[in-house]
């Protein structure tokens, strides 16, 4: 059985290594290959792991001999999955490594922008000392935080706002009850948030989700906190109301291009890229979740499908 790690692992000690060879001739790449390349080595593989590379309609519809892969990540928008399901090709995900580490991250960076946290650094090593008026904060206690989504992830922040003595709402496709969330309206969720968090995957039907008129209906004294993929929302429009003063500010962990250079120079904005997820622990359970994900395959039992047996 031929297992390829097709690109650039971001965290693969030889140890594990090992324990991926046990499950048959395992392979590792450590390049982001282009299209070409990349078409090559699936085909000489039954079983890949994928991490960077984008796999369109067109390039899987030109595999042979792969029959299952499975992305390193939670999000899985680089894999076409209706051209997968065509190719015969089962897809899975790690759904769970990281939702307390992502949860957490929701948390610092909201409480690094409200604080002000890193204009405060940059006076003080500048010299300040005792300066309040710049630096006005604000408190989580008694203040609203919306969910958009409330899967794993967003359950997570539900328990970790409590603490804080949030009152938690959040809005789901189904109206489906969830643990520590009151379940409301999408656009009641929007109006009603002092703090909206994205915890939706991005898909055909979200993309764009928060468009221009669904942001225009926060409040201006609300902040934003993006820790999944930034083609969520209208960045322009987003970045239009940041700096006219309609929205109080934003933490976000990934970028589209729309005004990305404007958003870049705001102060009201807290900006990561990509690291919600990397923490110590996350990053353990990263890799035992793909080497589940591999061996329940090949046990015929497969987990964490998106496409063929197994999906519902």
């Amino acid at each position: 059985m031929k297992i390829v790690y097709l690109d650039e692992p971001t965290y693969l000690p030889e140890s594990w290594r090992a324990r991926f060879a046990t499950l048959g001739d395992f392979e590792v790449f450590t390049d982001r290959p282009g299209p070409e390349t990349a078409l090559h080595r699936l085909c000489k593989a039954d079983l890949a792991v994928v991490e960077w590379t984008r796999l369109p309609a067109d390039l899987l519809g030109r595999i042979t001999r792969l029959r299952y892969l499975t992305v390193v990540s939670t999000s899985f928008d680089g894999v076409d999955l209706d051209a997968a399901a065509r190719a015969g090709l089962t897809v899975a995900h790690c759904p769970t490594y990281s939702r307390q580490a992502v949860a957490e991250h929701v948390f610092a960076s909201l409480l690094a922008l409200i604080r002000r946290l890193l204009a405060a650094d940059r006076a003080t090593r500048a010299g300040a000392g005792h300066l309040y008026r710049p630096f006005l904060g604000l408190e989580l206690h008694g203040r609203t935080l919306g969910l958009v989504g409330t899967g794993r992830i967003a359950t997570a922040a539900a328990r970790i706002a409590a603490g804080f003595g949030m009152e938690v709402i959040g809005a789901n496709r189904t109206g489906r009850a969830a643990p520590g969330i009151t379940v409301l309206p999408l656009d009641e969720v929007l109006r009603r948030s002092d703090v909206l968090s994205l915890h939706v995957p991005l898909d055909a039907t979200t993309r764009g989700l928060l468009s221009a008129e669904r942001l225009g209906t926060l409040k201006p004294s609300a902040v934003l906190v993006n820790t999944c993929r930034g083609a969520l929302l209208d960045q322009a429009a987003l970045v239009r109301m940041l700096t006219t003063g309609r929205l109080a500010g934003a933490a976000l962990d990934d970028m589209t291009s729309q005004d990305a250079e404007l958003l870049r120079t705001l102060d009201n904005v807290i900006l990561t890229p990509g690291t919600a997820w990397y923490t110590d622990t996350a990053r353990s359970d990263n890799l035992q979740e793909v080497y589940d994900n591999l061996a329940s395959y090949l046990a015929g039992r497969p987990r964490n499908v998106l496409t063929g047996p197994g999906v519902r």
